[in-house]
């Protein structure tokens, strides 16, 4: 009987990491600038994320999905108001033709839900997500979700370069508006700077600045200090050991009475209803960490 070769060596060496489903109750939600040595993939269910990577701004779409690459500085925020829900893994590939491809075809733009890959992501998150609701053994548990991983990568494999109408905008402009937005929630001084006082501090007339700072970010400077300002709130309120004077003071109101007034503008619900809906260990709250500057 002639023997029929069917493969020679097949050696897999693929990497997970922090695979997590996030909801957000309440909108504002940001999280700071940050790179990884990983690939990161985010596939939106719900809602929408803006993502700005260095001069690129990038916004997902529920159905959407990108992959940003290791190294890759970016910064996510939820400007639109909406409740917010996507899925979130850190991987890496031992193929380095594969990875190749990934970072020269798919890498840090937009994955429409209409492509292929878009929706391996949304496929591979659903799997996930079934999987938690499951009683499985660990182990079990592990190569399933591996499955899953392998389905995704077999259409990166077979993916074309995507090629997406996102804005791009002239590097200085976002650099002049991320100066904007980090002088705006500079917390060092007894009280946040004014936008005029920004403005001045940069020695640009406030006309201009409002209008360069509004075309990147989509927001007004005064509605994205505002939505800072609600999502501290929002953080402080869940680590239980903050008091809620306590946290009228670090969120540089005159007082709990006014603090509270503004938080029920907010959130629709007072402080105290707030937190009883939610607590977070202060070991997780990672979006509090101060914006460092990199």
């Amino acid at each position: 009987m002639a023997q029929q070769p069917l493969f020679q060596t097949i050696e897999s060496n693929i990497y997970l990491h922090g695979g997590h489903l996030q909801r957000n109750q309440f909108p504002s939600w940001h999280y700071p600038r940050e790179k990884h040595q990983l690939f990161e993939l985010i596939a939106v269910m719900q809602g929408q994320v803006t993502q700005f990577m260095g001069p690129r701004k990038r916004v997902l779409l529920p159905g959407d999905a990108i992959i940003t690459t290791p190294e890759t500085w970016h910064e996510s925020f939820n400007f639109y108001g909406a409740q917010l829900q996507f899925f979130c893994v850190h991987f890496n590939v031992g193929d380095l033709a594969l990875k190749t491809r990934i970072i020269q075809n798919l890498g840090n733009t937009v994955l429409p839900k209409d492509t292929a890959v878009a929706q391996a992501a949304q496929r591979f998150a659903q799997d996930v997500v079934a999987l938690d609701t499951v009683h499985l053994a660990t182990t079990e548990q592990k190569l399933r979700t591996e499955i899953a991983f392998l389905h995704f990568m077999v259409a990166l494999a077979h993916n074309k370069s995507v090629l997406t109408g996102q804005h791009e905008y002239p590097e200085r402009d976002v650099v002049l508006a991320q100066q904007l937005a980090s002088h705006l929630t500079d917390e060092t001084g007894p009280h946040p700077p004014t936008f005029l006082q920004v403005c001045a501090q940069l020695n640009i007339s406030s006309t201009y600045g409002h209008r360069i700072f509004k075309r990147v970010y989509g927001v007004t400077p005064k509605t994205y200090a505002s939505e800072r300002r609600f999502s501290q709130a929002k953080g402080l309120l869940e680590i239980g050991e903050n008091s809620i004077a306590d946290v009228a003071r670090r969120t540089h109101f005159s007082s709990q009475a006014s603090f509270s007034k503004q938080f029920k503008q907010w959130a629709g619900m007072t402080p105290s209803a707030f937190r009883r809906t939610t607590h977070r260990d202060q070991a997780t709250a990672d979006y509090l960490r101060p914006h460092t500057k990199k």
